[in-house]
């Protein structure tokens, strides 16, 4: 007996060439080439967008992370501060000093804000005597002083 062989390649090359020709005739025309250039571009184009998106979103990551640091900081200084608040020796300070309370066998001093300023800048002129150097009267001075109190 004859030995047949069928050769499955052959076959099938004959049936495909027509479309492997249609398609190497459009890939390989000028249009085809600007087709495969033009989705090309667009495809880098879509990437370079999304690693740009990726950066900006890494960025605000990080903002995020470093807010979210301060405000850890903050929280446990507010819960140091409350933890102090509620001790004796405190409300008996903020008593002192918001209303001029004292303890027994002690005077209290009311002092108003412009006079502590008053006395501010009369220190400064004191240590800096460069830079307001301004002569009055002894007379004008004992004035000031019974007049206005300083």
């Amino acid at each position: 007996m004859n030995k047949v062989r069928y050769d499955f390649k052959q076959r099938r090359s004959s049936k495909t060439k027509d479309r492997e020709g249609f398609v190497y005739r459009v890939f390989n025309s000028g249009v085809g080439k600007m087709l495969l250039l033009g989705m090309s571009l667009l495809l880098l184009l879509s990437v370079y967008r999304s690693v740009k998106q990726m950066g900006q979103k890494l960025s605000l990551l990080k903002q995020a992370e470093h807010e979210v640091e301060e405000l850890r900081i903050e929280n446990l200084e507010l819960s140091l501060e409350m933890e102090e608040a509620s001790t004796v020796e405190y409300l008996e300070r903020e008593a002192r000093d918001r209303l001029n309370y004292g303890q027994e066998n002690e005077v209290v001093f009311v002092i108003s804000d412009e006079l502590v300023d008053i006395g501010i800048q009369k220190v400064e002129d004191i240590l800096n005597p460069e830079s307001n150097i301004e002569e009055v009267s002894v007379w004008n001075e004992w004035v000031d002083f019974l007049v206005e109190g300083y």
